[in-house]
């Protein structure tokens, strides 16, 4: 399906403690235990995608945690690649990152020329040590900085084709004012380096060139939602960059669902523990459908039980999921939509097989 994405969190442990991430939460169950993805069940979920003709759009290595954290990262990142080599399951292969454990060994394993397209995404939220340190937790600008500079030096010495890196600046009230020296940071370091680079927002165009991304803000309430849309949607428009989806700013954010939910369709996400739930706003895994150490993706994400919610929610009823029932992320920018055809096609998938 268009925009279907599969996550994979390799580790739910993080250098870093966001004030938008749930790791900045003291005593959130997500993080009351910590671990990491086994290679083997990745590189058997692999196999299995590639076995059954599975699909998406893009593969994302990157939950609510750091994946350069993980001792077989590099495992798993190259795993990805040979198995897309043998049989494209993936249209694309992302990995987000803080850029705290970028270091020169990360970046030798990063930089190739693979026929696969890759995208690095890079964490970063601020241009100021101050502002940083708020928004991240921790103070790390300098070092982070200093990392991924190199890492972009490195490309354009190599002139290597691939990741494809995205300078990530989630806009927000604590941050606005620093949009543009952001934006002007990041496009000064890409020419330096002789890396074509762009700024675009909500979206990242296709290419290959780098891009310097603002993206907007996800908020626990409508109130708050409501809000920050507007900051961000007034930052862009001073920027003269183009918002295809966004809530005009005099519109209040309904806080409830009322539509169709893409996640039972479109992004299935796995936990470090194997855990396979809906969406990644699922910190909780409410809608978890069953654990890949016990049963496959296919018994589990195309199963009689997640084949019943979809049902459900194609009706709109959210009787049974109840995080999704006030959910107002689908009249968000960062949502990816679902059509009634879209569903419709699935459907009739689903009664031939």
């Amino acid at each position: 399906m268009p925009g279907s994405y599969l996550v994979l969190e390799t580790t739910n442990r993080c250098s870093l403690a966001c004030v938008h991430c749930s790791v900045s939460e003291t005593g959130h169950p997500h993080h009351a235990r910590t671990g990491f993805l086994d290679p083997e069940l990745v590189e058997r979920l692999f196999r299995e995608l590639s076995e059954i003709g599975a699909t998406f759009d893009t593969l994302i290595l990157f939950w609510l945690g750091e994946p350069l954290i993980h001792p077989a990262w590099e495992r798993i990142w190259q795993g990805a690649l040979r198995a897309n080599a043998r049989r494209r399951v993936f249209g694309k292969i992302e990995l987000h990152s803080n850029g705290t454990h970028l270091d020169a060994s990360a970046v030798r394993v990063a930089l190739n020329e693979g026929t696969v397209p890759q995208v690095w995404h890079f964490s970063l939220d601020a241009a100021r040590r101050d502002t940083y340190r708020k928004v991240k937790g921790r103070d790390s600008f300098r070092k982070v900085e200093n990392n991924i500079a190199r890492f972009i030096e490195e490309k354009g010495r190599l002139k290597a084709r691939w990741p494809r890196p995205v300078f990530q600046f989630i806009v927000g009230s604590n941050n606005v004012a620093e949009v543009p020296s952001f934006r002007q940071r990041w496009e000064a370091c890409c020419r330096r380096a002789g890396v074509p680079v762009r700024s675009a927002a909500q979206d990242v165009p296709d290419g290959e060139d780098a891009i310097v991304f603002f993206r907007q803000l996800d908020c626990p309430t409508a109130e708050e939602q409501a809000r920050e849309n507007t900051i961000f949607r007034e930052a862009m428009e001073r920027e003269g960059l183009l918002l295809p989806r966004i809530e005009k700013s005099h519109q209040a954010v309904e806080a409830k669902n009322l539509a169709p939910c893409s996640g039972f369709w479109k992004s299935p996400v796995v936990g470090w523990n194997g855990d396979l739930t809906v969406c990644t706003r699922d910190n909780l895994q409410q809608n978890t459908v069953g654990n890949l150490y016990e049963k496959s993706f296919l018994e589990l994400w195309w199963g009689h039980e997640q084949e019943e919610r979809r049902r459900r929610v194609a009706r709109g009823d959210y009787s049974r999921t109840p995080l999704c029932d006030t959910c107002f992320i689908p009249r968000s920018g960062n949502y990816t939509d679902i059509a009634g055809d879209e569903i419709a096609r699935h459907t009739a998938w689903e009664t031939e097989r």
